[in-house]
């Protein structure tokens, strides 16, 4: 610690950011823990053999998720999110819709063959998440082509 250019009795400006990225990327593990707990509840006092399914897809893709996120960490990756499912350029934005489209019906086949309960709102909500992937990845490379377009205008 440079102890000229700090006041005595304070820390530098940079522990305290160093403090909140250590927050945040420990505080996304507890965020994926709890949506494990909330899948374990829902799937341990379900009726419905549906009600189960889809909390353990929740615990299960809690998991992937956390396992994910700690391979990037440990890749020395960048930690947004926003970099893991958004693409950059108009070659991936064609696979991206492809895949995403295809997810978007799948939710909605499951939708329709489960007329009501927790299996039909996971096909729902498939769909909207595909739905929404769709658009922000349009965003995104739009805003990209925009940006590399305006870098060489000036």
């Amino acid at each position: 610690m440079n102890t000229a250019t700090t006041p005595p009795g304070r820390l530098p400006e940079s522990v305290g950011r160093e403090f909140w990225s250590w927050f945040a990327f420990w505080a996304q593990f507890g965020l994926l823990g709890l949506a494990i707990a909330i899948g374990g509840l829902y799937a341990g006092h379900s009726d419905e053999p549906d009600d189960a399914t889809c909390g353990l897809l929740l615990i299960l893709a809690a998991i992937a998720l956390g396992f994910l996120r700690l391979k990037h960490h440990f890749d020395d990756r960048t930690p947004a999110w926003n970099d893991a499912v958004l693409v950059d350029d108009m070659a991936s934005l064609w696979l991206a819709i492809v895949v995403f489209a295809f997810l978007g019906l799948f939710g909605l086949i499951i939708a329709a063959e489960a007329e009501f309960g927790a299996l039909h709102n996971a096909g729902v909500a498939l769909f909207v998440v595909a739905a929404l992937a769709v658009l922000l990845n349009m965003k995104r490379v739009f805003d990209n082509l925009d940006r590399h377009a305006g870098a060489t205008r000036r």
